[in-house]
């Protein structure tokens, strides 16, 4: 993963349902992104910018037979509970967004989460993902940026976490470092590099 892979996370209640089948299934369940929702204030690489997910972004990695998610508890590989390729995660797409099902191991971890989602303990979601070459579309209208995801090219993991701050990588180290001045300053500047702009397009209309 690279510059180029992202995490994200939602604070959506996850739901737990138990199937009183011959196996005793049991399952976790929730979304781990909503579509046409506006994230928290994001900083990455120098940026500032809100962002969506479109309906639809997730239809191409879906469809892919090589597909390997895993599901993991705080985005920890060590902490597994499921993955695509054993058919032990299952992932699919409504209207609100990308759906997950883990069929919860007869484990330590599994047992322990499966309590502690049941008591609500954990209740939020969160994913890693890349996105396409041309998979964002940017709407500058606003005094900060909207980026909207149109095609996710990779879909690392999703994740059922603990902590509702964004993720601890640099890519997405969000608000406990981020200053509220640091960004004041920013649209400070931009709103200066604006009244710039325009009077240097005057002062040539006036010149002409």
């Amino acid at each position: 993963m690279d510059k180029y892979t992202f995490k994200r996370h939602v604070k959506k209640k996850i739901q737990v349902r138990s199937v009183e089948g011959e196996n005793g299934e049991r399952y976790i369940e929730g979304y781990a992104a909503l579509f046409n929702h506006r994230s928290k204030l994001l900083r990455e690489w120098g940026d500032v910018f809100y962002e969506e997910i479109a309906p639809g972004a997730f239809d191409n990695v879906l469809k892919d037979a090589g597909l390997n998610c895993l599901g993991t508890v705080d985005h920890c590989r060590s902490k597994m509970l499921a993955r695509t390729k054993s058919g032990t995660l299952a992932l699919s797409t409504d209207e609100k967004g990308l759906k997950y099902s883990i069929l919860v191991p007869n484990t330590t971890l599994g047992n322990d989460i499966y309590e502690m989602v049941s008591r609500g303990d954990y209740y939020e979601s969160s994913f890693i993902f890349s996105i396409a070459e041309k998979g964002v579309s940017v709407d500058h209208s606003e005094e900060i940026e909207v980026r909207t995801v149109t095609d996710i090219l990779k879909l690392w993991d999703i994740s059922i976490v603990i902590d509702g701050a964004y993720a601890e990588t640099q890519v997405s180290a969000r608000s406990k470092e981020f200053q509220l001045d640091e960004l004041e300053g920013k649209l400070k500047r931009r709103s200066i590099l604006r009244k710039q702009r325009k009077r240097e397009v005057e002062l040539f209309k006036l010149l002409s």
